[in-house]
């Protein structure tokens, strides 16, 4: 079955019918269509959901230079994370200080290390969602995600952003509804934080100019917001108890972000502010490691900069 939404050259694309009625078989054009600017529609096919806040290991990914993807622990991408700053490589300008940082995570093994921890996100999620299935009684038949959606809808790649849990709506079920699959992989060590402004919450509201907080209130912003305290909570608790991508035997080497960028060989590109302080800088996007905890770094798109900067935050070795 092909997906519903696609991407032509970074648009978002879908292909629909005519609204089906409750019998399956499509409605009448006026029953249809409600207005003249608003029409129903049908959607045939499946699709692919991202976790908002969150980022697991890459399992796959293209190797720079080319379209081919590969396994992450193949031998191509192993040697290539072993030093992907050797001549033999197209030039990469990145700051000297982010290389020093990186340098400090490459070496043989890392692609391997990559590829394990990715295997292991993959699993812990197939078992929590079994879980749901098993806990509710149900079938992949009959078996459903309940989405929650924020400022962003689709990646570029047309995949759903959302937050994702189990579809629970009867209230008979006994014991307290799980929290959704993004905190409980998060929860379980399997994947580290990935804060998007204005995707999560205290982020979302009604405006993006109501999004944007005071300079000097990040970390009190943040600690004011049950979910996102309990988000990084989780982060903090797995680490202390040495859990998946924290485990002090095999810890996560590079972020998933940070594969993405490398193999793509290009410059990381979201300003980051720092939870875990109350001044009032946004790091430029290669200093995103001097912010040392994934749970404090909240990254903003460069489009959504200058709104920061309208309402006082000074920007961070930017000239």
């Amino acid at each position: 079955m092909a997906d519903v939404f696609f991407d032509i050259n970074s648009n978002i694309r879908a292909v629909g019918s005519i609204r089906r009625a409750a019998s399956g078989n499509p409605q009448s054009l006026d029953a249809s269509i409600a207005d003249g600017d608003t029409i129903g529609f049908h959607f045939s096919g499946s699709g692919s959901m991202r976790f908002l806040g969150v980022d697991t290991p890459e399992k796959n990914f293209q190797l720079p230079g080319s379209q081919a993807h590969r396994r992450l622990d193949s031998e191509e991408w192993d040697a290539y994370l072993t030093d992907p700053f050797l001549p033999q490589f197209d030039p990469y300008n990145l700051d000297a200080d982010l290389i020093a940082h990186l340098r400090t995570r490459i070496g043989p093994g890392a692609g391997i290390n990559h590829r394990f921890h990715g295997d292991n996100a993959e699993q812990t999620l197939i078992a929590q969602v079994q879980t749901d299935m098993d806990t509710l009684g149900q079938t992949p038949d009959t078996f459903g995600y309940f989405l929650s959606f924020s400022f962003e809808v689709f990646d570029s790649y047309g995949r759903f952003l959302a937050f994702i849990n189990r579809n629970q709506p009867n209230a008979n079920i006994p014991g307290p509804r799980p929290h959704s699959y993004n905190e409980r992989q998060l929860e379980s060590g399997a994947a580290l934080p990935y804060f998007i402004w204005p995707n999560i919450a205290p982020f979302r509201k009604e405006s993006l100019l109501e999004a944007v907080f005071s300079p000097g209130m990040a970390r009190r912003t943040a600690e004011a917001s049950s979910d996102l305290r309990r988000t990084r909570d989780f982060v903090r608790q797995a680490r202390a108890n040495g859990m998946g991508v924290f485990n002090p035997a095999n810890p996560l080497r590079f972020e998933a972000f940070e594969v993405r960028y490398l193999g793509r060989r290009e410059l990381p590109h979201r300003a980051v502010i720092d939870l875990s302080r109350d001044d009032d800088f946004i790091l430029q996007a290669q200093h995103y490691f001097r912010i040392p905890n994934a749970e404090d770094r909240l990254f903003i798109p460069p489009a959504f900069v200058p709104l920061f900067v309208m309402r006082g935050w000074r920007l961070e070795g930017w000239y």
